[in-house]
Formats: structure tokens, C-alpha cells, sequence
């Protein structure tokens, strides 16, 4: 006796047992013709909260590829107590389908000297999650389990001034956030030269060596000596430019020597051999197992490498990477910051010139699967002239999914590329043309 007409027999008999199997069950555990187009019949009136009966499930079935007789099936229902491991048996094969029909197409691949060996390993990666996803069906929680959760963030918020999350090193940016959160996706975004990198750095450096978290750092613009080299500038205030010639003085070498083994701590890895998203994905989950991890950082989001299929646009890939650094960011509990372009609008556009969520470059889909937007600007870069904005920064909040949005002020050493908190009175700003939102009492929806 087929166990596929047997559960389609019980489900048609008991259209709400479904609800007790509809995490295992889909269409691709139904390998006969006939079986998988019932159980897509009845998936789709069961979404649609249909009244399902034999008639109406009959008259459907005669509109599809494969018209059967319900009545053939209706008699091989379960008694009830096996119904359960039946369905579980029909998962296990469609996983077994899947690994087969995977295994297949990789020793295709491996056999055809056209095909790019590296790229095939991300191809492995990609489906290979696919499959294991097929059988890892989420944790599920109470709401006594939830409750508690909840209640121990609210004391843990309590009790450290509100900062439940990672510390970012940037005192008013942590007040907003409660520090960065898990599972949040954060993106950076600015113009070329703002300073994004430096910013991001920052809050890497404070995160690894001031809070102890294990960060990793995606560099897929420079090399991690560069990257380095930005970071001990940081550290020690000694100018990048001055790093970078090797003409040090005597007193900043006296600096260099008592700061720099400081940074020698692997809290904070830095990557520079990895481009694809799928590199990106394993890299994290290897460093989840292993030793931890707290916190990612790329840079930036348009340098990523993802293959889409052909005839795809740029915007359909950014849109598919951004979406996966948000499920990435949900699967390990940690949060994602990922740095962007902004489009050429923002220079265009003239006035403060201040990025809007529209100058978001390539996609929409950034805006929508991000948990945080925001974008550093310093408006010296357009007003040279003006001396009451030199050192002038702000990380200016456009979307916060879970709060209010404003512009945080900061200063800017530019000699060592680094975002300090203002430390004193903020300056009197006499340019009329910025004009800074720190209403973080509304709260936007």
C-alpha cells in the first residue's frame, strides 16, 4: 500500500490534521504524479480556509495536469496512530531525492573542464544549505518561554542604562539602540570619502578590545594589511599618511610600541580573501562552531559576489544578497552590519546634500530588509569653505525598525580617520543649511 496515498487519504478525511504536519510536508515529499497533485489542490484550499470536500477537491483535480479519481485514494486513509511517521518516512525520501539529484549534478560539474571549480564549490554551498534546511524545522517557543526572555532583557536594560545589546564605543548612538542587537541587519551607507569604513572600524575596534566580543570583519575592498594599518592610525592617533610613509618621529615611535600590542588580540578577524556571499555565510558559521562570534561587518554590500541567473539584473542580486545577510543574521544571533554605496543622486540633488532612503543604491529591497539604516555624512565635504564645520560628523538614523530616527553628532579626526562622541558642548553650526534632527521622541511607523 502507497504511504503517499495513505497520508493524502488521511488528510483528505481529516483536513486539520494538516495543521500538525504542515512544517514536514510539501510538495516535493510527494513523488506520484497524481499524490502531489492532490496535496497541491489541497494546500491551496487550505490556505484559501476552503470548506474542503470530496466534491470540490474532485472538480479542482480535474483541472490539473494529472486528473485522478479522490476515491482511489480516500480508502488508503491512516487509522490515526502512524499518520505522524508517515509523513516523516516521506520527508526522509524527498531529502534522499534531493541529495541524489544534487550528488548528480555535481559530478556533472566536476566532469565538464568548462566549468569553474571555485565557482562549483559555491554552487555546492548554496544547495547543500538548501537541503539541510529541508529537514531543520526551527525551534519553537512558549510564551511562558518568550515571557521570560522578555522579562530578563527589560531587568538586563535596567540595569545597564538601557544598553542591552553590543556596545558600539559611541555613547548617544547606544542610547538610540541599546547597543547592537542580535539577529538585527544594520546597514552603513554612505558617499565615497564620508568616512563609512572609518566609522564601521570604529565600532569594530571598541566592540573586539573594549567589550571582549569575538567580530569579524569583511574587507572586499582593501587588503587586511591596509585595513590594519587604518586601525592602529585609530588607536594610536598617530596620521595614516605618517603610518603609511613610515616617517615616524622618535616620540610616535615611543607610541607605536606601547599601543600597537594592543591590537594584537584575535578578537577581531579581519578578512580579506573572501568575495562571495556564499564564502561570507560559511567563514561566520565556521567561526560560530569554533571559537564564537559576536558580530559581522563587510564592506561593502555592492562588492559582494552572488551568481544569479542569467538575465538578472543588478538590483535583483543586491536584493537577494541583502535578503540573505538578514537570514544570516537571524541563523547565527548576531548582528550583521553591512556597509553600502549610496547613488550619485545624493550629489545632484544639491542644498545640505544630506542621503535620503531613496539614495540607496541598486535596490529597494535594502531599505526593506534592513532592521537599520543609517548613513554617515559629514557636510564639510560640500561646504569647504565654512570653518564651524570642520571635524563635523553625523550618523544620521533614517530607518530604525524598533525605535525612534534622528542625527547623532560626532567629530572626525581626519589625520587618523577617526569618529569620536562629541565631549563637549556640541558647536554652533552657522551654516543655516544643515539642520540636524534630534527628535528621537517620535517614534516613525
Amino acid at each position: 500500500m502507497s504511504i503517499e496515498k495513505r497520508v493524502i487519504g488521511t488528510l483528505i478525511a481529516f483536513p486539520d490534521k494538516y495543521n500538525d504536519v504542515s512544517d514536514i510536508l510539501t510538495i516535493g515529499s510527494f513523488n506520484e504524479p497524481e499524490t502531489k497533485a492532490i496535496f497541491d489542490v489541497f494546500v491551496t484550499l487550505y490556505a484559501e480556509d476552503a470548506d474542503i470536500s470530496l466534491s470540490l477537491l474532485q472538480e479542482r483535480i480535474k483541472k490539473t495536469e494529472h486528473p485522478c479519481s479522490i476515491v482511489d485514494v480516500i480508502d488508503y486513509l491512516d487509522s490515526g496512530s502512524s499518520f505522524i511517521e508517515h509523513c516523516q518516512i516521506l520527508k526522509e525520501k524527498d531529502v534522499k531525492r534531493e541529495q541524489l539529484r544534487l550528488s548528480l549534478e555535481l559530478m556533472s560539474k566536476a566532469q565538464d573542464e568548462k566549468e569553474d571549480p571555485f565557482e562549483t564549490n559555491d554552487y555546492l554551498m548554496e544547495q547543500a544549505e538548501k537541503v539541510v534546511s529541508m529537514v531543520d524545522f526551527g525551534k519553537r517557543n512558549s510564551n511562558l518561554q518568550l515571557i521570560t526572555s522578555v522579562t530578563k532583557k527589560m531587568e538586563l536594560a535596567q540595569n545597564s542604562q538601557g544598553v542591552t545589546g553590543i556596545k558600539t564605543g559611541f555613547i548617544e548612538l547606544d542610547k538610540v539602540y541599546g547597543g547592537r542587537q542580535k539577529s538585527d541587519l544594520i546597514i552603513k551607507a554612505a558617499r565615497p570619502a564620508m568616512g563609512k569604513t572609518a566609522q564601521a572600524l570604529c565600532e569594530a575596534k571598541h566592540m573586539a578590545f573594549e567589550e571582549n566580543k569575538r567580530v569579524i570583519f569583511f574587507s572586499l575592498e582593501m587588503s587586511a594589511e591596509q585595513l590594519m594599518q587604518r586601525l592602529v592610525s585609530v588607536h594610536t592617533g598617530i596620521p595614516l599618511g605618517t603610518i603609511r610613509s613610515g616617517r615616524l618621529t622618535p616620540k610616535q615611535w615611543d607610541e607605536y610600541n606601547q599601543k600597537a600590542d594592543y591590537l594584537t588580540s584575535d578578537n577581531l578577524v579581519i578578512v580579506d580573501d573572501v568575495y562571495s556571499l556564499n564564502g561570507i555565510r560559511t567563514r561566520c558559521k565556521k567561526l560560530k562552531m569554533k571559537g564564537g562570534l559576536d558580530a559581522i561587518y563587510i564592506d561593502y554590500l555592492q562588492l559582494i559576489n552572488h551568481k544569479v541567473g542569467a538575465g538578472r539584473s543588478k538590483e535583483q542580486e543586491v536584493s537577494e544578497i541583502s535578503r540573505a545577510l538578514k537570514m544570516l543574521a537571524k541563523s547565527l544571533d548576531v548582528p550583521v552590519v553591512c556597509l553600502s554605496q549610496l547613488s550619485r543622486a545624493v550629489e545632484t540633488r544639491g542644498g545640505t546634500h544630506k542621503p535620503m532612503l531613496s539614495d540607496l543604491r541598486d535596490s529597494g529591497a535594502i531599505e526593506q530588509d534592513a532592521d537599520i539604516v543609517e548613513f554617515v555624512f559629514r557636510p564639510e565635504y560640500y561646504e569647504k569653505e565654512d570653518p564651524s564645520l570642520h571635524g563635523v560628523a553625523y550618523v544620521i538614523i533614517a530607518k530604525h525598525r524598533n525605535g525612534a530616527c534622528g542625527d547623532i553628532e560626532m567629530r572626525f579626526k581626519h589625520e587618523c580617520t577617526r569618529f569620536e562622541n562629541v565631549t563637549i558642548e556640541p558647536m554652533v553650526i552657522t551654516s543655516t543649511k544643515m539642520k540636524p534632527n534630534n527628535n528621537f521622541d517620535e517614534v516613525p511607523f
